[in-house]
């Protein structure tokens, strides 16, 4: 299977989810009211603070079995996945149980949350935790397919599981009007989920939990790397949701109910590259050992050349249409709030969508402290800037702010271009791709502007100009590669 097939069967579990939230958003936020919608945001910006729970060793476990699997060591792969099995069971649910006391001594505290609503906050921090608990142990799972190159079973997967938890939820949400519900409905589906996942591998790579194959030696060969993926995750964890938390701490809950849509809309992008960030990083981890078919630059150009495009396209076609897209997705209301903070958080989170690209293969190249240098410069700018944005001009400066601070994310990518001497930001054909679409996108906000249409006018040529591009660039996608499976 070839890389850009790999990245394909990755994204399509998020693509779908992408496109059944553009619709979903609407009906939440309906159903559940802005302080129900907030409540939920609420309890996952606390979730993201807790990133860091596994204590990196589900990154690190990852890389060691891609690295014995180039090798072609069978025993190696069955020790190092027994080893960090024994560590993540008993980590996660002592982490998952810290979770829950937090959540609900503090939650209340800390978030803007009505007095009636004290006790249903709680209940969520509670059911919440044990979510974060199956969840991160599917991830674990979840690793162990994607060292082995499984991403057409993970995307089939993934599909199911996000339409099994998104289309009833909103049934849930209409029902009952109450966001603990959801987040219920939520645990069954990841529980079911880990089960998929841990039924396959002992079937498929004969590996079960294993955790008498758990061995000391193979802990301190991943201790150094899972020391330095833990620093990284800890920092992203408890400063990479200090935005939300900030917000969540001063806005009024409609001001961070807005801020959380543009948020949420930005973070599909970025999910679904990180989605095609597993084959990154377990073909980058076989290029080290000499096992992988391509080098490190080779992988980054290939992935670069696929994902710059969309984002771009998606950047540019929200800066022109924004207004038409939040009509349609959020109605006339709620979209006229949403329109100015929307442009700079979503084209913002696509400049990480691109970044994710250097930042998974920093570590599989054991540049994991340098990467853990580049985190704590960009956490800090996006606190700063955000911050100094909202105090100056309110959410819409927060809006900015989230923009301004991607200069770190930039940074990074640039340093690993140079690095493995790939293209990326500094070759000629980026920089023109650039000029070409934003003189794509100038020529449709004028047409549109001349033209002052209909509705129906305005939807054909939005239609049109995401349809041109979109062809062009799969048509710039389709070149032969060699497989890598």
């Amino acid at each position: 299977m070839t890389l850009k097939r790999q990245f394909l069967w990755s994204m399509a579990p998020l693509l779908v989810i992408s496109v059944i939230n553009l619709f979903s958003v609407r009906w939440f936020y309906r159903y559940l009211g802005a302080d129900g919608y907030a409540l939920l945001f609420y309890v996952q910006t606390f979730i993201g603070t807790f990133g860091f729970m596994d204590f990196g060793f589900g990154g690190a476990v990852g890389r060691y079995i891609g690295v014995a699997l180039g090798r072609g060591d069978t025993v190696a792969v069955k020790a190092y996945w027994a080893t960090g099995n024994a560590i993540a069971i008993p980590l996660l649910a002592v982490m998952a149980a810290v979770f829950i006391v937090l959540g609900v001594t503090l939650g209340p505290k800390w978030f803007n949350v009505k007095p009636d609503d004290i006790l249903l906050m709680q209940w969520a921090f509670a059911m919440g935790g044990v979510g974060l608990f199956l969840n991160f142990y599917g991830q674990f799972w979840n690793t162990l397919s994607q060292a082995h190159l499984d991403f057409k079973f993970l995307s089939i997967v993934g599909t199911v599981i996000n339409l099994l938890l998104i289309l009833p939820a909103i049934f849930w949400a209409w029902l009952t009007h109450n966001p603990l519900i959801i987040i219920i409905w939520g645990v069954f589906v990841s529980l079911l989920q880990l089960s998929i996942f841990v039924w396959h591998a002992r079937a498929h790579y004969g590996l079960g939990f294993n955790l008498r194959a758990a061995s000391l030696q193979r802990l301190r060969e991943m201790g150094s790397f899972t020391g330095k993926i833990f620093g990284t995750q800890l920092l992203n964890s408890i400063l990479g949701s200090g935005d939300r938390l900030l917000l969540g701490r001063f806005a009024p809950p409609v001001d961070f109910a807005h801020y959380m849509i543009s948020m949420n809309a930005g973070m599909r992008m970025v999910g679904l590259t990180q989605s095609a960030m597993g084959p990154v990083f377990h073909n980058t981890s076989r290029a080290v050992c000499g096992g992988g078919k391509m080098s490190a630059a080779e992988i980054y150009n290939t992935t670069f050349r696929f994902i710059f495009g969309w984002c771009l396209l998606a950047s540019v076609w929200v800066i022109v249409w924004h207004p038409l897209l939040l009509r349609l997705w959020l109605g006339a209301d709620i979209g006229l709030h949403v329109a100015p903070i929307f442009p700079p958080i979503f084209v913002a989170m696509c400049i990480c969508a691109v970044a994710n690209i250097s930042g998974s293969q920093l570590a599989p190249l054991n540049r994991a402290g340098t990467s853990l240098v580049f985190t704590v410069i960009s956490i800090l700018a996006s606190i700063v800037c955000v911050w100094a944005g909202w105090r100056m001009y309110g959410i819409r400066g927060a809006a900015y702010g989230v923009l301004f601070a991607r200069v770190a994310e930039l940074s990074r990518d640039i340093y690993f271009v140079r690095l493995v001497k790939a293209g990326g930001w500094l070759a000629p054909a980026t920089w023109l791709h650039i000029l070409l679409q934003s003189a794509i996108g100038l020529g449709f906000y004028l047409v549109a502007r001349w033209t002052n249409g209909s509705l129906i006018m305005s939807v054909s040529l939005a239609a049109l100009h995401f349809i041109g591009v979109a062809l062009w660039l799969a048509r710039a996608n389709m070149r032969s590669e060699p497989s890598l499976r």
